[in-house]
């Protein structure tokens, strides 16, 4: 993988590739059913060194809390035609962990990023709403 490349660094609004691990699925102790999908960095706290990441699925057909994708916006993440951002759930990982699945090129991102109004808009539906959180070590 490209180390120390500033374009492999988190940041809000980037799309990455994840072994995402569903809140009904966390208490079981087979973990392989976390499948990989594209999730939406939601937010990066540097603590010292390292950085711990929060991440929001994407998920064809969600059902739950969620905000709908521009089809334009859509196209240009490379994402499927009915993909939503669900936000009432979370993973939580150090990056870059396990959990990653590079891309092609083996970047660890996609190389186009969420726009602001997407993040504005998640940010409304998630004013006054708990979140599940899993945390991945």
């Amino acid at each position: 993988m490209l180390q120390n490349d500033p374009l492999n660094e988190p940041e809000a609004g980037a799309v990455i590739d994840f072994r995402y691990l569903e809140h009904k699925d966390a208490s079981n102790p087979d973990k392989s059913m976390a499948e990989v999908r594209p999730c939406l960095i939601w937010n990066v706290r540097t603590i010292e060194r390292l950085q711990l990441v929060a991440v929001l699925p994407i998920i064809s057909g969600a059902t739950g809390a969620r905000v709908s994708i521009p089809p334009a916006e859509r196209a240009a993440l490379g994402l499927d035609s009915m993909a939503d951002v669900v936000f009432e759930e979370a993973n939580v990982f150090l990056w870059s962990g396990p959990y990653l699945q590079p891309q092609p090129d083996r970047s660890l991102v996609r190389q186009n990023r969420a726009s602001k109004q997407l993040l504005e808009t998640i940010a409304d539906g998630m004013t006054g709403r708990s979140r599940n959180i899993v945390f991945r070590p």
